[in-house]
């Protein structure tokens, strides 16, 4: 159960922001670290409890050389649907902009049917929110600052979805906290607050917030901020610049997987 926003400061100066909430209280990211795109790995099993059985594919966040910023949160996950981290992959792969990102996976979902998410982009000029339940799609375009949990706002809420106690508690704080924030600062406390006890933005119900992210591009460089563990207890936060473009090497990347915090930054298995 994620929650997941953005927003735009400035020219040039944007955040997408991510708390990923999982099964179990402890979880090592996979990343992918090429020279057109970043990726922290996807997985389809997030609310298992046994790591020996994980399954990973697609991106749950990532960005790319031209300024593109993605990442998902979950509405349900379905076992004979494409798991829908593939498409902020194929977003992130087959995007330069919010716009052409939108027709990649319109076209993938077109194709197929995936479980159940909400994506949101932003790059220099505009932003959108994504929803798609299995080959259904809606297209929000954003005009400002904008938070996402576990349930479409567009396609409604489905009797189906994953979570139906939470999501809306946790979209009206985070949604509340963004339209205050004018800082990367502020973006930082929003992803501690607790406003709805042990299941704020920050969880500690029954799935746990095990990373939270921060991608924050500015000037033609984007940035990771990111924290393994509960934001609210102050675990190290890591600033990463991402080696991305001209910018990438074999160096720069060794560099990124030796400075991660996860005993799995080198790189994804084949599953």
């Amino acid at each position: 159960m994620c929650t997941t926003g953005l927003l735009r400061l400035d020219d040039d100066d944007y955040i997408l922001f991510k708390n990923k909430d999982f099964g179990r209280t402890h979880f090592d990211d996979r990343i992918v670290v090429e020279p057109d795109v970043f990726g922290i790995r996807g997985i389809t099993t997030w609310a298992g409890t046994d790591p020996e059985l994980d399954i990973f594919s697609g991106f749950s966040v990532g960005a790319n050389r031209h300024g593109l910023l993605c990442c998902d949160s979950n509405v349900q996950t379905l076992d004979d649907h494409a798991n829908y981290d593939e498409l902020v992959e194929i977003a992130l792969r087959h995007g330069t902009d919010v716009p052409s990102a939108v027709e990649a996976v319109r076209r993938a979902v077109s194709r197929e049917p995936y479980s159940w998410a909400n994506l949101i982009m932003i790059d220099s000029s505009s932003q959108a929110a994504v929803e798609v339940r299995s080959q259904e799609v809606a297209v929000l375009s954003l005009e400002g600052r904008t938070a996402r949990t576990n349930h479409h706002t567009e396609l409604g809420v489905h009797e189906n979805d994953d979570d139906r106690t939470t999501t809306k508690k946790r979209l009206a704080s985070a949604q509340h906290y963004l339209d205050g924030a004018s800082s990367l600062e502020d973006v930082f406390a929003l992803q501690q607050t607790h406003d709805n006890g042990d299941t704020g933005i920050c969880n500690h119900g029954l799935h746990e917030t095990v990373y939270s992210y921060v991608l924050h591009h500015r000037r033609g460089t984007t940035t990771l901020h990111l924290g393994q563990g509960h934001p609210c207890e102050g675990p190290p936060r890591f600033e990463i610049e991402l080696p991305l473009g001209e910018s990438w090497s074999t160096e720069t990347e060794a560099d990124i997987r030796s400075a991660y915090p996860s005993i799995q930054g080198g790189p994804p298995p084949v599953v």
